[in-house]
This record gives C-alpha cells, structure tokens and sequence, in this order.
C-alpha cells in the first residue's frame, strides 16, 4: 500500500504536526534531560578527550623541543615490552586518528610512564615553560578520573574524587596552556 500526495495531504500536514507537537511537548515536559541522556564514554573519552590530550601532548613537545623530542615519545612506546592484552605501539603514533577505542586503552595505560622524565630543563628557554612534572600529574590525574569514570556505581566520596580530578585536570590544563 503506497503512500500519494495529494492536495488534501499537503494541506492538512500543518494541522496534523501541529497536533503532534503539542502532544510531544505535553508528554515530555516532564522529563528530565540529564537523566533521559546516557552519556556515550567511549566516543567521549576514549576516542575524543584523550586523542586530543595526545595531540596537545605532542604539539607541547614539538612547541618546547622540537621534533626529536616527539621521536623520543615515540621510541619509548615503541620500546615498551610485549604483554598479554597489551597493544604495543611499533609503528609510533603516526596513525592516532585510526586507533580503536581498546588502543586508546592500552595507550592510557603506558601513557603516563612514556612522559615520566621525558625532559627536565627549559634548554630552549621557552616562555611558559611547562615542566614535565606537571604533564605527568596531568595523565596521572586523566587515569584517575577515566578509571572512577568506569565504576558502574558511584558512592558519594567516589564522586568526590571525580570532582577534585577534573578540577585538577582544569587547573594543569590552564597552568599548561599558555605555553601552547
């Protein structure tokens, strides 16, 4: 059974989605929003905050040092050891946009010991040098936060904790940011 248009159709669409509006609107109104949406974590953390918390990483490197700075990124995870249910990353992060949301995983994972002690001094004398300590505490706190982020229940003192990590992240990332 086929749909047609018709004259009659065309004109009395407006009246019909009138109606359906006002119904939407009335069986709606009651709903809260917040509670409706579930967030999507592994297409808002995995694949998109932490993806550009790497590139900000590597454009700070590159901004600070230079590439070799960035190669060597790139040599210690390739030089992380082999291990069950651990991606290694051989062929460096050329290809970051590509990666799975596992892999981004398995780079939060490794991540925090790959900037440890990457650099220690300002050889460059850059304005608004960020030290290295503060990248550290930076992923430090990124893990802290995804890992409370993955309980399926939340008591009030873990929510406490998610709290004071994403206010510590603000406030690394506005202490590093002018630098980049």
């Amino acid at each position: 059974m086929g749909f047609t248009v018709s004259l009659r159709n065309i004109i009395l669409f407006p009246k019909y989605l009138s109606k359906l509006i006002l119904f939407c609107t009335s069986i709606l109104s009651d709903i809260n929003i917040y509670e409706a949406t579930v967030p999507d974590r592994m297409h808002h953390l995995d694949l998109g905050l932490f993806h550009y918390q790497i590139e900000y990483t590597r454009e700070l490197l590159k901004k600070q040092y230079d590439r070799p700075l960035v190669d060597e990124l790139d040599r210690r995870l390739a030089a992380i050891p082999r291990f069950p249910g651990l991606k290694i990353f051989a062929n460096r992060l050329q290809s970051i946009s590509r990666l799975t949301a596992n892999e981004y995983r398995n780079l939060m994972k490794v991540m925090i010991f790959v900037v440890d002690n990457l650099y220690d001094t300002n050889i460059n004398n850059i304005e608004n040098f960020t030290n290295n300590k503060d990248l550290v505490k930076l992923y430090e706190s990124w893990n802290e936060m995804y890992a409370i982020s993955r309980y399926e229940m939340f008591k009030e003192s873990d929510l406490e904790k998610f709290e004071v990590c994403i206010i510590l992240i603000v406030m690394l990332l506005y202490k590093i940011s002018p630098a980049y």
